[in-house]
């Protein structure tokens, strides 16, 4: 399996993303389920996210934030 950075994802998830939010979730998913693995210092890495709509996205077990301003820009 090829692994992928976090940009690679919202860049390939953000042509077909309609909202920013969709962006975020699809992105969210396809990390936390295992279907796509980022390599470099996030492999391995979960992406937590609580049903708060003010909470920022954060990765689980690096000290790396997901780049919440990538993701707005992409979607």
């Amino acid at each position: 399996m090829q692994s992928l950075t976090l940009l690679d994802v919202i860049n390939a998830v953000g042509e077909y993303a309609r909202t920013p939010n969709e962006l975020k979730a699809v992105v969210i998913h396809l990390v936390n389920s295992g279907k796509v693995q980022l390599g470099g210092d996030l492999a391995g890495c979960r992406i937590d996210f609580g049903p708060d709509a003010t909470r920022q996205p954060a990765i689980v077990g690096s000290q790396t934030a997901l780049p919440q301003e990538a993701l707005d820009q992409a979607g």
